[in-house]
């Protein structure tokens, strides 16, 4: 396991602000490279280690570079800054055009993918799990501009973004996970544990 971080320098209109992203990373062998995007504020471990274990266990079964992310705050809400950084890294450090990447992320994790993965032809497959609401729902539906079939949403019955289906379902494959809230909670966190296993690489 290789760790690291990205650090940068976002400006604002009375001071700037300095922002750490947290990155991990498993080596793998195959042309897969999976990326972990966590919801506003997430760690790269995530709650109970939820990250941790999924990056292991596809990197275990499929051979995947899994690379995890931190997902700090920005003061002036450029949620995709992190986003790129992280993307830019891996530009920089993998032949990307012989790997494709496949990327899962959670609420606003989630809504960052989506909005931005068709600016990234090497992007593959996309698994958003309740992807944040209250937000441009416009740069959310960019994902039209990418194959349906490659555009994966999950989404517990108990989370706001379940009113959202009918939208998402236009331009994504729509997968409803019954009594899941919005983190997973309970009885269904091991659903959310198998879901990059179930819907991204199976």
């Amino acid at each position: 396991m290789q760790n690291t971080s990205i650090k940068y320098i976002q400006e604002g209109p009375v001071f700037d602000d300095e922002v750490e992203i947290e990155i991990s990373i498993l080596p793998g062998d195959s042309d897969i490279v999976f990326l972990i995007v966590p919801g506003i504020d997430g760690s790269i471990d995530g709650y109970e280690n939820k990250y941790k274990r999924i990056a292991e266990s596809i990197n275990h079964k499929y051979q995947a570079t899994v690379i995890r992310m931190s997902n700090p705050y920005n003061l002036m809400k450029f949620h995709y800054r992190n986003l790129f950084e992280v993307l830019d890294y891996i530009e920089k450090h993998y032949d990307m055009q012989s790997k494709k990447l496949y990327a899962m992320g959670h609420s606003l994790g989630a809504y960052m993918l989506g909005a931005t993965a068709h600016l990234f032809d090497y992007i593959d497959k996309i698994l958003l799990i309740n992807p944040a609401t209250g937000l441009e729902q416009n740069e959310f539906s960019n994902m039209s501009e990418r194959d349906k079939n490659k555009n994966i949403i999950l989404i517990g019955d108990k989370d706001p973004s379940y009113d959202n289906c009918n939208e998402y379902s236009k331009y994504a494959k729509v997968h409803i996970i019954k009594g899941a809230d919005h983190h997973f909670s309970g009885d269904n966190f091991v659903d959310f544990l198998n879901a990059a296993d179930r819907y991204l690489f199976n």
